[in-house]
């Protein structure tokens, strides 16, 4: 349940118009999700967050010159359930109030392979900023640019949940952002 704080990441949006090969995005809601997966009495729970907002300066060229950051709405945060939303959005998790935003903001991109990058980056969760490696996979199809963005984090580092002995300390995200 922890998850929300995943989400917050990933961002990527939009790909260079043809014969580009820097561009700036702004991403948008319509054609990105973050969502966030973990394990909570041996069943795994999917939320998403709805509000979020990334940018995106990817140099096709030169991708370490790259750079991706992203901010969450923790309040949208969604996993079908009102009651457990709810229950997230209270100090023990993530203390809305006080800590309404998530964000990442990336500190290197190195190619991992072919269509791939390793995005170092900083999440603050709770007001508590750790480094975060993320892998993306980058596509192209009918003149769009997709990101598929996947980490993992560790909830307890960010003072999200306590100790529990039912729910899993990782959570996994899962990010999309295309233009």
């Amino acid at each position: 349940m922890k998850i929300s704080f995943l989400v917050v990441l990933w961002f990527w949006t939009l790909s260079p118009q043809p014969g580009d090969s820097h561009a700036i995005w702004e991403g948008t809601q319509e054609e990105s999700h973050i969502k966030f997966n973990i394990r909570n009495l041996g069943l795994n729970v999917e939320g998403v967050f709805e509000s979020f907002t990334t940018q995106v300066d990817y140099d096709n060229n030169q991708p370490s010159n790259s750079r991706f950051s992203a901010e969450i709405a923790v309040s949208s945060i969604n996993t079908g359930i009102n009651k457990r939303d709810n229950h997230l959005k209270q100090e023990e998790y993530f203390h809305v109030e006080k800590y309404p935003t998530i964000s990442f903001q990336s500190t290197s991109v190195n190619t991992s392979g072919s269509n791939k990058l390793k995005v170092k980056g900083d999440l603050t969760i709770k007001g508590k900023t750790l480094p975060i490696d993320l892998e993306v996979n980058i596509s192209e199809s009918g003149g769009k640019t997709a990101f598929t963005i996947s980490g993992q984090l560790d909830r307890r580092d960010f003072g999200v949940g306590g100790s529990s002995w039912v729910m899993s300390d990782d959570v996994y995200l899962d990010l999309y952002v295309e233009n």
